[in-house]
């Protein structure tokens, strides 16, 4: 009886860590034919512990297929802050949060990547960064960009 457990949770630990592994990784790809930028210089503020908009850093396009979210944010600081990148409005694109500690004024630049596909007939898109500080404590942006790479959708576009 016994032997025949080991047996089994040696086949359990044999099946479950390579898809451990796949679940952890991936791959994408497109035809990159298009890009778009959303930037501000307007410093904000946020203390929140909750994840808020990043005004002004959203952009909505006809996309296809894989995308790519360049993030590029001055923070100032001395305590945690974390970055997301939404499609119409969901965390879907990876690798999900980027954290970044700033000891005082500094740069951050992060790239964010996923798939968009049409949704209701149409291949139009919103990519929204977030931002929030886990700790509480007041993170500043001074100025950042928004880059998105992607390759132009068909369907039911304007």
């Amino acid at each position: 009886m016994r032997k025949a457990s080991a047996i089994s949770a040696a086949v359990v630990v044999l099946v479950a860590i390579p898809a451990a592994v796949i679940a952890a990784s991936g791959a994408l790809s497109g035809s990159l034919d298009r890009q778009a930028a959303a930037w501000t210089t307007t410093a904000r503020t946020t203390s929140s512990t909750r994840w808020r908009d990043v005004p002004r850093l959203t952009i909505t396009r006809c996309t296809r297929d894989q995308i790519t979210a360049m993030l590029n944010v001055m923070v100032s600081g001395t305590r945690p802050v974390e970055f997301r990148v939404l499609k119409d409005g969901v965390p879907a694109l990876r690798p999900g949060r980027a954290r970044f500690s700033p000891n005082g004024t500094e740069s951050f630049s992060f790239d964010f990547a996923g798939r968009t596909e049409p949704f209701e007939g149409s291949d139009t898109h919103t990519f929204t960064v977030q931002w929030r500080s886990p700790s509480g404590s007041g993170v500043t942006l001074e100025r950042g960009l928004l880059n998105l790479l992607f390759q132009s959708g068909a369907q039911a576009c304007p």
